[in-house]
């Protein structure tokens, strides 16, 4: 009798399912795109225009504003008013010629005066529209404050100032004193002085001019001027010319 025996089945052996290795992550990727962003944004940065900042206004013009009691201390030979009425009108110092060029400075300086062939006569008068700018607005207001006498003197001494510049533009007047040489007086209705002097950049420079008012002496309807030799710094002190600080 043949005994069947159960036959003997061999099952595989079971594979071993093994976890998945988890992944290192790596902080340089993040990294570097944080640096990326930084760097966009600093260029964009520096590509904005800042807004255009608008270029400051010219310093204003200055004249030597004085009252009557400081000018007799300045003075003590001055009468009591620094303008005074010539006996007879004088047309001879101021000659005809126009745009003479501006002559150079001798050794010795001649007393002042104005000369027959470098005398400047504009058409155009120019302290009107100068002291309605805003710039001007304290000399303006200032003017108002003084006496007649002053304010008239302040006036062409402004309009010198203005011509100055607008003849030769290598002058920038910054002050006028009209009483360093000679004080100033009336001609026939014109106030003239002789003997001004005016600061350009670091130089006093001499000047005569002669200036023409309304009937209600507030508007300079003409002038003229001559722009002498620069003047010598040891005088300055003589003659209350201050230094630029």
């Amino acid at each position: 009798m043949t005994t069947l025996s159960t036959p003997e089945v061999v099952l595989p052996a079971r594979e071993t399912v093994r976890p998945p290795r988890a992944r290192a992550t790596s902080s340089l990727p993040l990294l570097g795109a944080v640096v990326l962003h930084l760097m966009v944004i600093g260029a964009l940065l520096l590509r904005v225009v800042e807004p255009l900042m608008e270029p400051p206004e010219p310093p204003a013009l200055e004249t030597e504003v004085i009252s009557a009691r400081d000018f007799d201390a300045l003075h003590p030979s001055a009468p009591a008013s620094p303008l005074t009425t010539s006996a007879a009108p004088s047309e001879a110092s101021i000659p005809a010629q126009v745009d003479a060029p501006v002559p150079a400075a001798p050794a010795a300086r001649p007393a002042p005066g104005v000369a027959p062939d470098d005398t400047v006569r504009p058409s155009r008068m120019l302290s009107g529209d100068a002291l309605a700018s805003p710039k001007n607005r304290r000399l303006r207001q200032q003017m108002t404050t003084l006496a007649d006498e002053e304010r008239i003197a302040q006036l062409c001494d402004f309009e010198a100032m203005e011509q100055i510049h607008a003849w030769q533009h290598r002058f920038q007047p910054d002050r006028l004193v009209d009483y360093a040489l000679s004080d100033p007086h009336w001609e026939n209705g014109v106030f003239v002085a002789a003997g001004s002097a005016f600061r350009a950049g670091a130089d006093w420079f001499e000047l005569s001019y002669r200036c023409e008012l309304d009937a209600a002496r507030r508007t300079v309807t003409g002038f003229a001027f001559r722009v002498g030799p620069s003047i010598p710094r040891t005088e300055w002190t003589a003659l209350n010319l201050p230094a630029v600080h």
